[in-house]
């Protein structure tokens, strides 16, 4: 059933929408009143998710094909794509001499160059409408750094400079950038990375649900954020991590 309409009848897609946060962000929008369109690689999650929005199409963002694949399946049902969420991410946890450059090239070609690849066949149709928001799903490693996740957080810092970079390309059009920095959330990333305990190395640390991600996703691209982290304990240690840095290392165990 539906809760809103602040989104009626515009075009969202939203990648790697088979699971957690992707499947929790297509199902609000939809719930919103948009018409949605959500990718993934999976053809059993994909069947499952089509149940759920109006289109779901299969694509790989590191595979540029796939990608101009899905777009243009999507502006041919569609008409348009008004909403672009680049969800589709991984995570890797390794100490830094264990992370060959390969390992670093897979995540960086997922979490960066998979948005640039599906920003750059979306965004042109955006530019000459002069209307369209683009948010990018980073992290607050894309602010702070993590042990065992150089990788990542690698991905995730450029992907906020990527994502700056584009809100003053843009300027003068009206088109948005919003980023969404979510915490640690409860979905399968934490195991698919290889750190197997996560839980066990944060006592007391409650994560926070898909769906409360998804929620924060949905109103940042309403209100058009510039950049929204998505937990008061992300923005206090952020913030702290400005000030002092030292102070951050001093509260790790915390974290």
């Amino acid at each position: 059933m539906r809760r809103g309409d602040r989104f009626q009848d515009q075009v969202v897609f939203v990648s790697g929408a088979t699971s957690g946060i992707g499947w929790e962000t297509a199902r609000l929008f939809r719930d919103e009143g948009a018409r949605v369109v959500g990718t993934g690689r999976d053809p059993d999650r994909l069947a499952a998710l089509a149940g759920e929005i109006d289109l779901a199409l299969p694509m790989d963002v590191t595979d540029d094909a796939s990608v101009k694949s899905a777009v243009d399946a999507a502006v041919a049902r569609m008409g348009r794509i008004d909403v672009l969420v680049n969800n589709a991410g991984i995570g890797l946890f390794k100490p830094w001499d264990e992370t060959p450059v390969a390992e670093v090239h897979r995540i960086m070609d997922v979490n960066l160059y998979g948005v640039v690849r599906l920003t750059q066949a979306v965004l042109p149709a955006m530019v000459a409408r002069n209307q369209g928001v683009v948010v990018n799903v980073a992290s607050v490693a894309g602010k702070r750094a993590y042990k065992k996740h150089t990788a990542y957080c690698a991905s995730k810092h450029a992907l906020i400079g990527y994502s700056e970079g584009l809100r003053n390309d843009l300027e003068g059009t009206a088109v948005n950038v919003v980023v969404v920095l979510p915490p640690a959330v409860r979905t399968p990333f934490f195991e698919n990375s290889g750190y197997f305990t996560f839980d066990a190395d944060h006592p007391g640390l409650v994560p926070m649900s898909a769906v409360e991600v998804a929620r924060g996703v949905v109103e940042a691209t309403a209100a058009r954020d510039r950049q929204r982290i998505l937990s008061l304990r992300a923005k206090v240690l952020y913030a702290l991590s400005l000030v002092s840095p030292g102070g951050v290392d001093v509260l790790r165990r915390f974290k």
